[in-house]
């Protein structure tokens, strides 16, 4: 896979997921990814909401990937079904090629303060 492909899929499935977990959190009392979440002046560690000065959650994702790649010639005598190779009198090549990339991000939570849901402006 080019780094091309796998920044747009990467990026792509991100905002996916943060979609449905900001439509979850409106169902339950939480905020994720807040339009009016800001980073205070003095430390970029500190996220809170700027109109209520409550803080934020930092939920950090560091996730690798691994994709591997297996070529695998042989001789008569072989099946395969899956990762199974079942073969008879015959010879058999393979070749593997894998690469890790990692990929890391923060998204903003306000969690629930409470069991009943948030009326919460965002």
């Amino acid at each position: 896979m080019k780094l091309e492909q796998f920044v747009e899929e990467s990026l792509k499935q991100i905002i996916t997921g943060v979609l449905k977990a900001k439509e979850h959190g409106e169902q339950h009392g939480a905020h994720v990814n807040p339009v009016n979440a800001s980073f205070n002046s003095s430390s970029q560690n500190v996220v809170y909401c700027t109109e209520t000065g409550i803080p934020l959650q930092q939920v950090e994702f560091d996730v690798a990937v691994t994709v591997s790649e297996s070529n695998a010639s042989s001789a008569d005598g072989q099946a395969e079904v899956g990762d199974i190779t079942v073969s008879g009198q015959s010879i058999e090549t393979n070749s593997t090629n894998s690469s890790a990339s990692r990929i890391k991000f923060m998204v903003p939570v306000r969690l629930p303060t409470s069991g009943k849901q948030d009326s919460g402006s965002w």
